[in-house]
């Protein structure tokens, strides 16, 4: 653990010790559990690092607290610390349908408080997972991969920029996203998935097509030069990296055909919409590139 890490680690300890626990929950109650999350656990950790502490309650309480952010003088120079608060049944749920930011509390997260060992039977949940269970999150990001293309060709033909964007954001998440399933490994959060992402094995294979698509992002004024998809640069790059996944698939031996169908088709993810006929057969050049027809 580097000293960095280290010296979160310890300034968590100490809001813990000094202000959270006395102060801020009245005592260390034997139900209560704390945990250090968020990039300071993680090799994502640098100076902008906070303490990002999870306060577990056990009970049959279901829901989530607000996070509450705290400014403590047990240091020199004085920090701020966040908490929020979780029941355990909550936690027990979000890994029982594997949910990645559970797993990732689980994999990385340190306690700091946890009196009665109320989380070891917790913990062994994100242990026990099978590869059916991988199998399903590639099934389910794949799909979502799929319908966010889609909902990229509207958008291109309909001329929303601010739509292919989010798209463009939402298709590299998942894209990355089957390259830590691959791996057996739960996603991070949007913020952290791009940087680790490339660097698995199958990542490292989309590595130039999602280069070259962060390059042609200033084809985004013209919104890809083409009207037509099959001339769209923004699109032949999205349809690159998704290429690239469905190699990374079927080399783990997961073919896609049987992943689409295990993930359940649904009207609009199987094909990019054609272009409409025009109307009056009027025809518009498009800025910087090809020709296409205004619907």
């Amino acid at each position: 653990m580097g000293s960095l890490r280290q010296d979160l680690l310890a300034a968590a300890r100490a809001a813990v010790e000094h202000d959270l626990l006395p102060r801020r929950l009245g005592g260390g109650q034997d139900g209560v559990s704390v945990v250090l999350g968020g990039s300071a656990v993680t090799d994502d950790a640098d100076e902008y690092s906070g303490c990002d502490l999870l306060v577990l309650r056990s009970g049959d309480g279901d829901g989530e607290e607000p996070l509450v952010w705290c400014w403590i003088n047990v240091r020199r120079p004085p920090f701020v610390y966040r908490y929020a608060a979780l029941s355990l049944q909550t936690l027990r749920r979000a890994l029982q349908e594997a949910d990645d930011s559970a797993l990732n509390l689980v994999r990385h997260g340190v306690v700091l408080h946890d009196p009665t060992g109320q989380l070891e039977e917790i913990w062994a949940l994100a242990r026990s997972l099978t590869p059916s269970v991988w199998r399903r999150k590639l099934a389910r990001r794949y799909r979502a991969l799929r319908q966010r293309r889609a909902s990229l060709a509207w958008a291109l033909r309909r001329g929303q920029p601010i739509l292919v964007l989010d798209n463009l954001r939402l298709i590299l998440e998942h894209s990355l996203a089957c390259c830590y399933h691959l791996e057996g490994l739960p996603a991070p959060p949007p913020k952290w998935v791009f940087r680790g992402g490339l660097r698995t094995p199958a990542g490292r294979t989309l590595r130039a097509p999602v280069l070259d698509l962060l390059s042609s992002l200033g084809d985004l004024a013209t919104l890809g030069g083409s009207l037509n998809l099959k001339h769209n640069r923004i699109y032949g790059h999205v349809g690159l990296i998704q290429a690239a996944v469905e190699r990374a698939l079927i080399h783990a031996g997961l073919p896609v055909p049987s992943l689409a169908a295990e993930a359940g088709s649904e009207p609009g993810t199987e094909e990019a919409p054609r272009a409409p006929r025009a109307r009056s057969g009027r025809r518009s050049q498009v800025a910087g590139g090809g020709r296409g027809v205004v619907p």
